[in-house]
């Protein structure tokens, strides 16, 4: 006969042996993806709000992982840190346009306006960082929800490509009383998800801790890394994307 609490323990270990079976397969399961052509599960790693006084530290970060990324900066914060937006631009990354100031009231009331603040965003960066600089990626301040949609086309039509995202640190929006609660937060939201566009933003120092462990897990998950671009290979990869974005045709570019 059975003693009852060696049934218990014996219930509780058969219980985590399963667990850690379907965790395995689910793994596996992800790995395995949309391996076919243009169906390769990809992450986009986006950074915006900078630079900031800590961006070597997240540039250091991104090195040792070896991964590409896509920061969309702020004109004011390159004024304020000109050496770390080189640092971004030098080191290979995909630089867009977040606003000079991250406008949203005068986008709001004047459509127009963005048009001009982009035109601004690139003189600055011509200034500051590097005369010969140019870019045709975008991404409105508070996601495009926020806006009406003469503004998105605008933008479109003038030739950028504006992104949302649909996987989030929540950085910006939540306080988190862990490194842990973010990770499993993040991690939530990649559940059939074979196209990610994560966003984060510079400056959050629990952002910055937990991104080897999202790197390693997306690695193993079977996903490549990419940084946003209007390429035709991207073009394809983002017509799978669930987020919110805008590309302008391939012949205006």
């Amino acid at each position: 006969k059975i003693r009852p609490y060696l049934w218990r323990g014996g219930a509780l270990v058969l219980a985590a042996a399963l667990r850690i079976s379907e965790l395995e397969a689910q793994l596996a399961a992800k790995k395995s993806g949309l391996q076919n052509g243009n169906e390769t599960k990809t992450c986009y790693l986006t950074f915006d709000d900078g630079p900031k006084k800590d961006t070597p530290e997240l540039l250091e970060t991104l090195s040792e992982l070896d991964v590409p990324a896509t920061f969309f900066l702020v004109g004011l914060s390159v004024r304020a840190f000109p050496e770390y937006a080189k640092q971004i631009v030098q080191a290979g990354y995909a630089v867009g346009s977040h606003t000079m100031a991250h406008s949203i009231g005068r986008i709001q009331k004047d459509a127009e306006f963005v048009l001009r603040d982009l035109a601004r965003f690139e003189k600055t960066m011509r200034e500051e960082v590097d005369e010969t600089f140019s870019t045709d990626l975008f991404r409105f301040p508070g996601g495009s929800t926020a806006y009406k949609s003469r503004v998105k086309t605008l933008v479109r039509d003038a030739g950028y490509a504006w992104f949302d995202w649909n996987t989030m640190t929540g950085d910006a929006q939540y306080t988190f009383s862990s490194d842990q609660e973010m990770l499993d937060y993040t991690l939530r939201q990649t559940e059939g998800k074979d196209v990610i566009i994560l966003l984060m933003h510079e400056g959050k120092a629990r952002t910055r801790r937990i991104l080897p462990e999202l790197v390693a897990y997306f690695r193993e998950a079977g996903y490549e890394f990419r940084a946003l671009s209007t390429s035709e290979e991207d073009r394809g990869i983002l017509s799978r994307c669930g987020a919110h974005m805008m590309l302008p045709d391939a012949a205006q570019e």
